[in-house]
């Protein structure tokens, strides 16, 4: 069987357990925010600010705590310009806006190069996790802490245009490289990764009507990837049914 039918079956089991309880009744949660990198400095240094969301089921087995099943998205893109030259600037000793424009002679021919970079990440998060609450079952504003175990499916994109890599300034020859996914898996090793990921957070439950609330949530995550941790905060809003 399969990790996703295996999800599957235990979020049903555990609805199906949280109807029996009957405490609270178990809701149905939706929101979409912004995720900010945090760590390590590369991640920090060179990546904006990109998008969070979630969908997550909650029931509970007692009024002042929930079980939580998320399914999550986020989607980082990085500063390009300021990425390509820094990666030039370590490599070459110049930046890659500084080379853009320059000829350069090849065997074929005189070639004019202009280095670009386009690099994202998409992370794709199955968890589960631990919602006590602050206040009573009966209070208008809930306030509650999370903690979730997170399983992330991580998945790179990495593609460059005439990125300088090598300058001989005694030859005054410069060595470029173009590279899509294929080539940097060939030359660098697999670009995507599963990882298992941590979150610890809280947030606010503000009621909105009499068939839905309103729930702002921040959540600080930490993922334990093969090389480092890579750790980022999401901050959302959304909608309970």
């Amino acid at each position: 069987m399969s990790s996703v039918k295996r999800l599957l079956l235990m979020v049903m089991l555990f609805a199906v357990v949280g109807n029996v309880w009957a405490q609270r009744k178990s809701q149905i949660e939706f929101y979409l925010g912004s995720a900010f990198p945090l760590s390590p400095d590369d991640f920090k240094e060179y990546t904006k600010v990109g998008l969070s969301g979630n969908a997550q089921y909650v029931i509970f087995p007692s009024p002042r705590l929930g079980i939580t099943f998320n399914v999550g998205y986020e989607r980082f893109s990085v500063d390009n310009e300021k990425f390509t030259d820094a990666v030039s600037l370590s490599l070459t000793g110049q930046t890659a806006s500084f080379w853009a424009g320059q000829t350069f002679s090849t065997p074929t021919g005189p070639v004019r190069i202009n280095p670009s970079s386009d690099i994202s990440t998409n992370l794709i998060r199955f968890g589960g996790g631990v919602r006590p609450y602050l206040t009573a079952p009966e209070a208008s504003t809930q306030i509650f802490l999370l903690g979730q175990v997170n399983y992330n499916l991580i998945t790179n994109d990495y593609n460059a245009t005439d990125l300088p890599y090598a300058y001989d300034p005694t030859t005054t020859i410069l060595q470029w490289q173009t590279f899509n996914d294929d080539d940097w898996e060939q030359t660098i090793g697999e670009n995507d990764e599963n990882a298992v990921g941590f979150g610890l957070g809280g947030g606010l439950e503000i009621p909105a009507g009499t068939s839905f609330n309103i729930v702002l949530q921040g959540l600080f995550n930490i993922i334990s990837t093969k090389d480092e941790s890579s750790s980022f905060v999401g901050v959302t809003a959304g909608l309970v049914f």
